[in-house]
């Protein structure tokens, strides 16, 4: 059997357990995960590993599927991802649970590939402030579920790096959690009352799904039905509004949105990662290319040419979730290559910027945001970010420069378009938060 077979049969048998069409356009992906549990058993080739997921070889097969999943299902996590979610969440969604629930005082939730728990905790974070000093006197459920092992040890666990809380303040870490050491944080035990559990959502598929599946208040689905084929999102999709209590909510992804039939909470329509990434015209208030900083040494030819190169999502996707894992080494060892590769993609820059700062590395996440601003002037999170960085170093000047200028790239926008690289955040909620930050910054001055 050729390399090529075998690499088809062990696609083919995972999707069938995990139900993951998702792998089936990225191959290159796949590949590379199979090639790291070929590695870490010391197996000669792909065809030994076949054999391992077969029970061959001295290996239980059910631990190393288990293995195989676990890596194949790291997912890009962490607190309060989709800022407009959790606007709806906080200013909406839980306060109309809570007064619907005012009479019995208990609430069932579920977050389905719940990763390392950022999001079960972000909605106990929020649940926990709503209610205040009611709290004791309610039955709150949170549930965890996910495929993956690893990630429900590291949910247990609730320990954090950077890179998981770069969303938040340094006022609000201190709120939420504990600080272990320069690099780990721990989550705070007021806001675990979270159970987690492995789960196979594709169970809810089954002639007899868990009888503890039903009954919920709200219901996360998030950038989980995406890696199903569209008929088992679609089915999965009614079966999640099936298991919710009456005036129950589902939020999916927004990718996932629109799977929604007859949606139990119809938000906003967006798209994460599909808007153009074309510059803006240059307009008269936008600073001049800053072409000062040191380029990165390619470990590969350079690309040629002018414009931008094509977004190459796979290849970020691999970025972000080494990154997420908390492996910042091989994070960033992938996004070098990626810019050597493709040298004029802004946003490989602007990841390449992220986990410099998780590392400390001012200057060179100063001179990554440079570069992808060199290659697209109208990129407004990476303006913001180096504003950021500017004033971590009292740069002050330049840093309101750099706000003024990313507002206005987002007025420039519809007001409900997503911002690009935004997680979800609107043009018009990141301009209003970032013009809070000028204005506070110009009356600190």
């Amino acid at each position: 059997m050729s390399e090529a077979d075998v690499f088809a049969e062990i696609s083919g048998a995972l999707i069938t357990r995990t139900g993951h069409h998702y792998y089936e356009d990225k191959e290159r992906l796949l590949r590379e995960r199979l090639r790291q549990r070929v590695e870490a058993l010391k197996l000669p080739s792909l065809a030994a590993y076949a054999q391992v997921l077969k029970g061959e070889r001295g290996h239980d097969a059910e631990t190393e599927w288990r293995q195989l999943e676990d890596l194949i299902t790291i997912g890009e996590t962490y607190f309060f991802r989709y800022a407009d979610h959790f606007e709806a969440l906080r200013e909406s969604i839980l306060p109309g649970l809570i007064a619907r629930h005012a009479g019995d005082k208990q609430l069932r939730i579920w977050s389905i590939g719940c990763a390392n728990g950022a999001e079960a905790y972000s909605i106990a974070i929020v649940i926990r402030e709503l209610l205040g000093d009611a709290f004791d006197s309610w039955r709150i459920s949170i549930t965890g579920g996910d495929i993956s092992e690893g990630a429900l040890a590291k949910a247990r666990e609730a320990k954090y790096g950077a890179w998981a809380l770069r969303t938040l303040s340094d006022a609000q870490k201190s709120i939420y959690f504990d600080r272990l050491d320069p690099r780990t944080w721990v989550l705070k035990r007021a806001y675990k009352f979270v159970r987690f559990e492995r789960q196979n959502i594709l169970d809810l598929l089954s002639p007899a799904p868990p009888l503890s599946w039903t009954g919920f208040d709200l219901i996360l689905c998030r950038n989980v039905l995406i890696y199903f084929s569209a008929d088992k999102a679609v089915a999965l999709t009614r079966a999640l509004k099936a298991r919710l209590n009456e005036g129950g909510a589902l939020l999916l992804g927004h990718a996932e949105a629109t799977l929604e039939l007859d949606p139990a909470l119809a938000l906003p329509l967006k798209t994460e990662f599909e808007q153009a990434r074309e510059p803006l015209p240059t307009q008269p208030w936008m600073p001049a290319p800053l072409p000062d900083a040191p380029w990165p040494q390619p470990i590969a030819p350079a690309l040629t040419g002018v414009a931008s190169s094509p977004l190459q999502a796979a290849s970020l996707e691999e970025v972000r979730a080494a990154a997420d894992a908390g492996d910042y080494e091989r994070a960033h060892q992938l996004s070098r290559a990626l810019i050597a590769r493709e040298p004029l993609l802004a946003e490989a820059h602007y990841y390449d910027a992220l986990i410099s700062l998780v590392a400390d590395g001012q200057d060179e996440a100063e001179a990554a945001l440079r570069r992808a601003l060199y290659l697209n002037r109208g990129f407004a999170l990476a303006h913001h970010r180096l504003a950021l960085v500017l004033l971590s170093r009292a740069r002050n000047a330049e840093a309101k420069r750099a706000l003024q200028v990313a507002i206005e790239l987002a007025r420039h926008m519809p007001a409900d378009a997503p911002m690009p690289e935004g997680d979800g955040v609107t043009a018009g909620v990141f301009a209003d938060a970032v013009a809070r930050q000028l204005e506070h910054l110009s009356s600190a001055a």
